[in-house]
């Protein structure tokens, strides 16, 4: 059975032969001899060819409409197809005919379905990789085959000290601004093989860079470019070297007194413990030195447990006035048998905060021996209070023999000293301010020094500010 093209078609030809079959007769009628068309006109042929003539317009009508019929539906689907070019995804042939241009606008329907599937796929996984870029903790640099920066994502951006917007198209020789970056990026564009390297930068700031370069291959191996990911091991690395500093404090610090209490040891194993004198002043030294090791591994301990936040903080509401000046009754004793005068600058009234009160006693005596250590006889400490509604500062200021300004910024580190043979000799471990620093910031605070050499120093620290306390008389522990 033909379909319903190949219906219009044969009609469409029959009616175009019937009317070329017309003409035909009209134009030989119009060139035949004046008897032969008498003939016809005596044999009545006159109605015949008024049918023809009606056949004839009546077809010329037919074959019009029947054309229309055809390019109409073409018209659709070139438009259709036109739109999709243009990225109209959603596109579509309304009513496609049930024939073959009716299949050709379902098969154009259908192609656009899944065109438009498609990109919405792309869409949504360009989407994920965007977001990607955007928040890992890695930086990005996509470099095309010529070198120029085709990509950057915010990480690389904070990095480098630059913006995609204004990177993008220029070449990355001009962008990283950094001579070992640059020339990894053109040995693997060269080379064409993925290479890793440790690379330091300057500039924004200073910064040790793990950077991996590999090539990107597009369709048939063809080298489409470099992709470059930068990875900050600034921390990483500052860690190490504090960890490495760190054992070898440790071993210096340990093998001091070890190797005190030993050489004294086998001195009087040798003959001395006989010479009462002499072992008496040895024995003193080994006990000393067991001291000082003690205080080293109890000051280690505490440390070790601040800093892995074994020990939590346990806030309460704190009169700070009472508390200083009970921490300070008790070290008087210390500091006049150094002959050194210790006074409190305290205002009258309660003054609250909120912290941990053992954490409190132990920054203030550790800043209070500090200052005991390294004040002269016949100097001066004080503890002064300075109040404000969000936090509370605590100085503790002396007139010893102060810090110089290169050493400040290094003087919280742990076993950081500015005279480190004066420091163990005054019994000092190296750890006291080091716990200060963790106690306060444990506890919402900060701490801070001043100091200048010969004229002493400001250690200062705060803790948060609270509300006066109605409840008089009860403040930190409780107390009868």
């Amino acid at each position: 059975m033909m379909n319903r093209m190949g219906i219009k078609l044969a009609l469409g030809f029959l009616l175009i032969l019937g009317c070329a079959l017309l003409a035909f007769g009209l134009a030989a009628l119009r060139y035949l001899p004046a008897r032969g068309r008498e003939v016809i006109v005596a044999q009545e042929w006159w109605p015949f060819l008024a049918a023809a003539s009606l056949v004839f317009v009546v077809s010329i009508a037919a074959v019009l409409v029947l054309v229309r019929g055809i390019t109409h539906p073409l018209g659709e689907l070139a438009d259709v197809a036109r739109r999709l070019s243009q990225g109209n995804w959603g596109s579509r042939v309304k009513h496609p005919a049930a024939d073959e241009l009716g299949d050709l606008a379902c098969s154009l329907n259908n192609l656009s379905a899944r065109i438009r599937k498609t990109v919405g796929d792309l869409e949504e996984s360009r989407g994920q990789l965007e977001a990607v870029l955007a928040h890992m903790g890695s930086g990005v640099l996509l470099v095309d085959g010529g070198g120029c920066i085709v990509m950057v994502n915010p990480v690389a951006e904070e990095i480098l000290g630059i913006r995609q917007e204004e990177v993008r198209g220029r070449s990355q020789v001009e962008v990283v601004r950094n001579y070992s970056l640059s020339q990894l990026i053109s040995e693997v564009l060269g080379e064409w093989r993925p290479q890793r390297r440790e690379i330091s930068i300057i500039y924004p700031e200073e910064r040790i860079l793990e950077v991996t370069a590999a090539p990107v291959c597009g369709e048939g191996r063809e080298r489409r470019g470099v992709l470059v990911v930068l990875y900050d091991i600034t921390e990483i690395r500052r860690l190490e070297r504090v960890r490495a500093e760190f054992v070898a404090n440790i071993s210096h610090e340990l093998k001091t007194p070890v190797t005190s209490i030993k050489g004294f040891a086998e001195t009087l194993l040798e003959g001395a413990l006989y010479n009462h004198r002499a072992a008496e002043e040895f024995v003193s030294i080994i006990n000393e030195e067991a001291e000082r090791l003690s205080r080293l591994i109890q000051d280690l301990l505490e440390l070790s447990k601040i800093e892995s936040r074994e020990v939590k903080p346990q806030p309460e509401n704190l009169d700070l006035t009472a508390e200083i000046k009970e921490i300070v009754d008790r070290l008087q004793p210390r500091f006049r048998k150094k002959g050194l005068e210790l006074n409190t600058g305290l205002p009258p009234e309660a003054v609250y905060v909120r912290a941990d009160s053992d954490h409190l006693e132990q920054i203030l005596s550790n800043l209070l021996d500090n200052a005991l250590k390294y004040t002269p006889e016949g100097g001066r400490v004080a503890v002064g209070l300075l109040p404000g509604e969000i936090e509370v500062i605590v100085v503790v200021e002396d007139n010893g023999i102060g810090i110089p300004a290169e050493d400040l910024p290094r003087i919280f580190e742990r076993f950081y000293r500015v005279d480190k043979a004066r420091s163990r000799k005054l019994g000092g471990t190296g750890l006291g301010l080091a716990i200060v620093k963790h106690l306060v910031s444990a506890n919402g605070g900060r701490v801070w020094v001043e100091s200048e050499p010969g004229r002493g120093s400001k250690f200062y620290f705060s803790l948060p500010a609270v509300e006066e306390v109605e409840e008089t008389g009860n403040y930190g522990r409780d107390k009868i």
